[in-house]
């Protein structure tokens, strides 16, 4: 399958900084998305939390080094996942992202925060970011968007979350986004203790 991100020459994301070498690509990603997430809370601001917002904080994270940040992906992803034994999550085709993610946003709005025990919340919230993050809406940067996602509606609905060790534990968290997004197999002990510790934290 043709991947029109990718250069034609070398399987590296076409970016803005011209990189076709994948590691280097992935340290300068790193350090630009580090800074950008540094004042991510103070260029995406409001009350709604929709999927424009959603697109609004990969732009702002992710702007700087792809043109395409901030827009849907346009095809279907396949990541052999460690911790899945090489198999891969199974992501939203690109015509269903809108769709989906409208349906699991709805599902959060809905949600009343507030009647809910530490304990309740972390579960139920873990559930829904899970399904926002199988979605994948993003040909790159899905973890790390939909947990700024997550850090600023936890904190627009009562429940601030501590950022520095979600960033401090970022590999387990995006393992556990994993291991909650298997289907059936799905396993969510792993990303509510880790939600539930950045909660009582917060």
């Amino acid at each position: 399958m043709h991947d029109p991100y990718l250069y034609d020459d070398v399987p590296v994301l076409k970016n803005l900084l011209g990189i076709k070498d994948a590691v280097s690509l992935e340290r300068a990603e790193a350090d630009i998305a580090f800074l950008r997430l540094y004042i991510v809370d103070e260029a995406v601001q409001g009350e709604v939390f929709d999927l424009s917002r959603l697109l609004a904080i990969h732009k702002h994270i992710f702007g700087d080094i792809f043109e395409w940040a901030g827009t849907i992906r346009t095809i279907q992803m396949v990541k052999g996942e460690r911790v899945l034994g090489g198999d891969t999550v199974r992501y939203s085709q690109p015509d269903d992202i809108e769709r989906d993610c409208t349906a699991v946003l709805e599902k959060l709005n809905d949600t009343d925060w507030t009647a809910l025990g530490v304990r309740e919340t972390a579960e139920a919230f873990t559930k829904l970011i899970a399904e926002l993050w199988q979605v994948h809406p993003f040909r790159e940067g899905n973890t790390r968007t939909v947990m700024t996602f997550a850090t600023q509606f936890a904190e627009a609905n009562g429940f601030r979350m501590d950022k520095t060790l979600l960033k401090d534990s970022a590999a387990y968290v995006r393992d556990a986004l994993v291991k909650a997004s298997d289907g059936q197999y799905s396993e969510y002990d792993y990303l509510v203790t880790i939600i539930e510790d950045s909660i009582r934290r917060g």
